[in-house]
Order: structure tokens, then sequence, then C-alpha cells
């Protein structure tokens, strides 16, 4: 191994970056269509609700407003994310509550205090990339749980709690990324008493719960263990960037204690605290009461557009892909016909280019990021018609594939 100074530690050297943020660059050529990164649709993001407060709180800007603030998180911010958590069914205080550069930063933040390296992390089998990448970055050792359409296969889980005693498990109860899946409520009660008998820290990630469509999801995780006064230890995130606008960067975590003090010192190590100009915004956002309207007028909106995608997938996809209609959330997942080849990330990156219709395939969710017989599809961000498109052109690729296999 080199000695030299300043070389990477072999985490960072030999690991390989994000396969969908990588497809951001070709997403933007002329005539792509991606159905890859789940973004938010732009014409849904409330540009004219974000303005207004921007002015209201640039027209307030004191000296104090731009100087350092709590680690935690600014007390109207806190104040407004409790009464959300609130809302929510969760018993929650401003107090209890940190707000965090996105839901991603308390991912890594939880790995960073939550985990020695070598102590293992269970999770599903197919995964968001990103959640994926800051636990190996912590040294984590990765412990699969399969998984079906439910999400999280818990009747699988006890074996694996036994034998490979991890110190934490990272879920998506809510439309996962990248299955779509929603953990039913026997699951959740079932998971929350093996997370007690044996232990086990859960990190529950939750930012598409507010994207449901015909009917709300169940009780989170950490209003089930609360009402249930388990001993199970829960941290719970959500974000602000699925429901107002990812440009923002904030979200949301509530754990206990002493996780958050763990957190809050790691915080001061990363970033000091979360933008405050950012924070006052979105303190005034919340403070107008519009977030409700908002998630009234989203929710319908990305249930059409789920199923357009859908409609048409099985219209130009039919025999190909097996899928189950999206119930919330911004994805669909889409299990390959037999017939078709498996593929590495770089071939479908190549069939991307040269269909001109980005997916992203399963390889990318996995641990082991072996070929798989899967794809993601978004239906967030393109329009209607796009997503029309996408699908015609995504199953004459498919055709070709089969033809030539």
């Amino acid at each position: 191994m080199t000695d030299a100074r300043g070389a990477l530690r072999p985490l960072y050297a030999q690991a390989s970056g994000s396969p969908i943020r990588a497809m951001l660059a070709l997403a933007g050529r002329d005539g792509m269509i991606s159905l890859a990164g789940g973004h938010p649709d732009p014409a849904l993001l409330p540009a004219d609700w974000l303005r207004e407060s921007l002015l209201e709180v640039a027209g307030q800007l004191q000296g104090r407003s731009l100087q350092y603030g709590a680690t935690e998180g600014l007390t109207a911010l806190r104040e407004a994310s409790a009464a959300l958590l609130q809302q929510r069914g969760l018993a929650a205080q401003a107090g209890d509550v940190l707000i965090t550069t996105g839901s991603q930063q308390a991912i890594d933040l939880l790995a960073r205090v939550l985990v020695e390296p070598g102590e293992g992390v269970a999770l599903e089998s197919f995964n968001y990339p990103a959640a994926l990448q800051a636990f190996r970055f912590a040294g984590a050792r990765l412990v699969e749980v399969p998984t079906d359409a439910q999400g999280m296969d818990v009747d699988q889980l006890e074996p694996i709690l036994q034998a490979d005693r991890p110190r934490v498990l990272y879920v998506v109860p809510n439309f996962a990324n990248p299955t779509g899946a929603v953990m039913p409520l026997s699951r959740r009660l079932r998971l929350l008493e093996l997370a007690a008998r044996y232990g086990v820290t859960l990190i529950e990630d939750d930012p598409y719960g507010e994207l449901w469509f015909d009917e709300a999801p169940p009780p989170s995780l950490a209003q089930l263990n609360q009402q249930a006064g388990s001993p199970a230890q829960i941290a719970y995130m959500t974000s602000y960037s699925k429901v107002v606008a990812p440009a923002l960067r904030l979200g949301v975590l509530l754990a206990p204690a002493e996780i958050t003090r763990g957190v809050v010192l790691a915080k001061q190590a990363a970033d000091v605290h979360s933008g405050s100009l950012e924070q006052l915004t979105m303190a005034a956002m919340l403070a107008s009461g519009r977030l409700l309207p908002h998630l009234a007028d989203l929710r319908p909106a990305y249930a059409a557009k789920g199923a357009t995608l859908d409609q048409a997938l099985r219209a130009h996809c039919g025999g190909m892909l097996e899928f189950d209609a999206p119930r919330g959330g911004m994805f669909i997942w889409a299990k390959l016909s037999a017939a078709l080849p498996l593929l590495p990330t770089q071939a479908w990156v190549d069939f991307g280019l040269q269909h001109q219709v980005l997916v992203v395939p399963g390889a990318a969710f996995s641990v082991s990021n072996n070929p798989q017989p899967w794809l993601r599809l978004s239906f967030a961000n393109p329009t209607p018609i796009t997503l029309r498109q996408g699908a015609e052109r995504l199953g004459g690729g498919l055709r070709e594939l089969v033809t030539n296999t």
C-alpha cells in the first residue's frame, strides 16, 4: 500500500460515484428524456410562495440575522418543524428537533455517530445509493435483508439479527427509493418488536410519506414506538426537499437525546449549522400556513403523472416489464422479462445514449452492484407528454435487446 502523504483513504480512493448523479449531465443533452433522477417537477415547485417568503425575510434582515446560528437550527424553524411532526402523530417539541442540511446529511451524521468501522448496518437489498455510500464511508459492514413488494421482508429479519448482530437498521417504510414499496402495519409492529429485542437502532427515513395518492401510509415507526412506549431506539428523519424545494437543502431529525447530542457534535465538525437564510425562508413559508394546501395540490398532480407513466409502460413495454401501479412517491420499480439480458450499469448508460431515454438499473441500488433484472423509472420530473415518449423509446430499446440476445 502506498505510504505517500496526501493519498486518499482506500474507502474514498476506490469508491464509485452515484450513477444517478452521473446521469444528470446526460439528462441535459438535446432530445434526451430522463426517467432516471428522482427530482420534483419544476412546475410543481412553489416558486411564488418561496419568492414571497424570501422577500419577507429580506425585508427583515438585520445584522443578527447574518450571524452564526445554533448548530441545532434556528428556533423558529425548529418550532415549525416540531409542529409539522406533531401533525404526523409524533410527540415532538422544538428542543427535540435538529435541523440538518437535507436529510442526506442526517444519514451521514447518524452513520458517523452510531456505527464503528466493521459494525453491521442492516438494510433492504435494494436501497438509496447515497445512504449505502454514507454507511460505507463510515466503515460499516452492509447486511442485506430481502425485499419484496411490501418492502423489507421482516419475516426473514430475525435470523439475520441473530447471525450478523447489526448495530443499526436503515429503513424507508413509505414509498421507498427505489422500490416504491409501503411497509404494512403488521410488519412495522414486528420490526419494532425485533429492534427492541435485539437492541438495534432504527434509522427511519421518511422523505416521501406525504406524497401518497389514494391512501395515507400507516403510522411511522417512530409514532408507533412512542404510542407503545417501546424501548426501541429510533432516529426519524424527513426532508423539505420533496415537498417544498430541494434548493433549500433542509431536513429534520427527531431522535433520542443521546443520539441527537452525538449528531450535534458531528454537525459542528461538518458545517457548524445549516444555512440561516434558508432556515429563515423555510420558517416563513411554514408560518404562512400554505404547506397543507400545497400538499393537497401535489398529491393529485403526482398521482396523475404516475398513472400516465404506468399506462404508457403497459402500452409500449408490455411483456417486457412487470410492475405495480404507484401508490405514492416518485418511482415505478419494474422487473425485466427473463427474455432480456442482465446488463451492468454502464451498459444501461450506453442504452440511454443510444435510445435517448435514461433509466436507472437495479445494480445502482444493490449492495453488491451486480447486474439485476430491475429498472427504476421516475415519473416525477418529466411532463406527461415526455413520459409517454420516454416509455415509447424504452419499449423500442428493450425490443432491440430481446432481438439481439
